[in-house]
């Protein structure tokens, strides 16, 4: 038992002791990190993408103010001024899956816009990627245009 014990308390001591990474914190990672104005953040500027939460055709108080509609509304926000930034990996489309998500749930509603959003997000892949037309890629900066009125 006393082995046992000096053995935790020697493994304690060196985790402990010991860093794996160098002593900045995270929040001082992020505070000098350009993310409006590096070149590596130019395709969330790319025409047809924007950073206003999901807007819906209804102006009555219940649509606003619903629970699920403020959820979606908030993950999707939340999603792309948060989580997309920090992931390090370029979108090959025009247009980005947030941003599609967001303009298929304003212009279909709910249902058919996440539907749509997860037939998009499933196609996001090296393997989805295999089978783009020529005919789809933009000859500017080679990105594929995927436009939400093919959907119609």
């Amino acid at each position: 038992m006393n082995r046992w014990l000096s053995g935790l308390v020697v493994a304690l001591g060196v985790t402990i002791g010991s860093r794996a990474q160098t002593p900045v914190s995270d929040l001082q990672l992020l505070a000098d990190r350009d993310f409006q104005n590096s070149a590596v953040f130019a395709q969330y500027r790319r025409a047809g993408n924007s950073q206003r939460p999901v807007q819906y055709r209804q102006r009555s108080w219940v649509a606003r103010y619903n629970p699920v509609s403020l959820v979606l509304k908030g993950s999707l926000l939340g999603y792309q001024r948060l989580m997309s930034q920090q992931l390090a990996r370029n979108c090959p489309y025009q247009i980005t899956c947030s941003n599609f998500s967001k303009l298929a749930i304003e212009r279909y509603g709910l249902v058919k816009g996440v539907f749509m959003s997860a037939d998009r997000i499933m196609r996001c892949n090296r393997i989805g990627l295999l089978d783009v037309p020529a005919v789809d890629l933009n000859p500017a900066d080679g990105t594929i245009i995927d436009s939400l009125s093919r959907y119609q």
